[in-house]
């Protein structure tokens, strides 16, 4: 993130804390309770918005050099991230085209290889999908080797991010689709190394995205936690079509008063916490020196969904690690427990809808990006 939008967003986040104010929505929204509830559309969410609009798959950085692999799922499907020699990442369907069977195990943090063997038969491929060997060929019969290469899917990386589209000739301009937020990520994005990931359970994601998007809470939820150094309540909002901009403040904002403007380095201080959602269910989180994405998948019904939380940083690996384990029990003990509760409580019928007030635009304009997307996907 460029110094100067740093600087910008300070400003807007000091007078907001000068004042006792905070962006604002035009008006109040309310959400049935049943767009949390109903299981058809649920599926609808999950097949027209996961799986076929990009989302995040991995971290740059997770594929730090040619050859490098990484292979696991999303929503269910076997997905295979793999680095060629031209520094190209390819994205496959993680399943060999003889049996179905997989090409590469799981891994949590990657690896390296040029090649997959299906563990089946034995088919072998290469890093670009091409397949290379069957198993005795000679007995086999005839095959047309060029068409029976790896499931291609769409893949780019922008930002020091990975998107994948995870229906097979499906294509969609990413350029157009992120409309220009990958360009505030750029620059800070650059030369980070993997620390880690972790994956943590949780209620319904759109549950759980909403949490990430106001500060509303800080002062009861992390009373203990968040809520001693951090603004409550307060927050600037920035779109790009679906996509947002968040940014939280430090409570120690307030000492940029006494400073010039030319002395000020808002990300490097902790003094603003810029938070990205990029549409459908990633946020990124920039810190000083890293970036931490935490990637909201549905799980397999309405009421779960699973959190990858991933963490690249260009320095001290410790200090990295330490920040991914505070961030991990942070939203696996508060945010993601009360989740699960709000959940439960959504269920009982107490209730008809969900009220976001105007202090919460980040909810409101994700949920306005929610029912366009699906409009759009209606429409065809």
């Amino acid at each position: 993130m460029h110094r100067d939008l740093q600087i910008h967003l300070a400003q807007r986040l000091l007078a907001h804390v000068e004042a006792g104010t905070t962006d604002l929505a035009t008006s109040q929204m309310q959400v049935p309770v049943t767009e949390y509830l109903d299981v058809p559309l649920w599926h609808e969410e999950v097949e027209q918005l996961y799986k076929r609009l990009p989302i995040v798959a991995c971290l740059s950085s997770e594929l730090p050099r040619a050859g490098s692999f990484l292979a696991h799922s999303l929503l269910g499907v076997p997905i295979l991230l793999t680095r060629d020699d031209t520094g190209t990442v390819n994205a496959f369907l993680n399943v060999c085209r003889h049996r179905g069977g997989r090409v590469a195990p799981p891994t949590a943090c990657g690896g390296t290889a040029k090649r997959f063997s299906c563990s089946y038969h034995g088919w072998t491929y290469d890093n670009r999908g091409r397949l290379l060997g069957v198993a005795c060929a000679e007995h086999f019969g005839e095959l047309d080797r060029t068409a029976a290469g790896l499931t291609r899917l769409q893949a780019d990386e922008r930002a020091g991010l990975v998107f994948v589209i995870l229906t097979p000739h499906t294509h969609i301009d990413i350029d157009e689709y992120l409309a220009g937020v990958d360009r505030q990520i750029s620059d800070h994005a650059a030369g980070l190394t993997f620390t880690g990931s972790r994956q943590v359970d949780a209620a319904n994601w759109k549950l759980v995205l909403e949490g990430h998007l106001e500060s509303y809470h800080f002062a009861t939820l992390h009373a203990k936690t968040i809520a001693p150094f951090m603004v409550n309540n307060c927050a600037t909002v920035d779109r790009f079509g679906p996509h947002l901009l968040i940014t939280f403040c430090n409570k120690n904002i307030l000492s940029l008063r006494d400073r010039p403007q030319s002395q000020w380095q808002p990300l490097r201080d902790e003094l603003i916490n810029p938070q990205y959602l990029l549409f459908p269910g990633t946020t990124l989180t920039l810190f000083e020196g890293g970036v931490l994405s935490q990637s909201i998948t549905p799980g397999i019904e309405t009421g779960r969904s699973q959190s990858r939380l991933a963490y690249a940083c260009r320095a001290d690996g410790v200090a990295a690690n330490e920040r991914l384990n505070f961030v991990t029990s942070l939203v696996e003990s508060e945010d993601y427990r009360a989740s699960l509760d709000i959940f439960a409580g959504l269920r009982s019928g107490a209730q008809s809808h969900v009220t976001f007030g105007r202090n919460e635009p980040g909810p409101i304009f994700f949920h306005e990006a929610l029912r366009a997307q699906r409009a759009r996907a209606r429409a065809g």
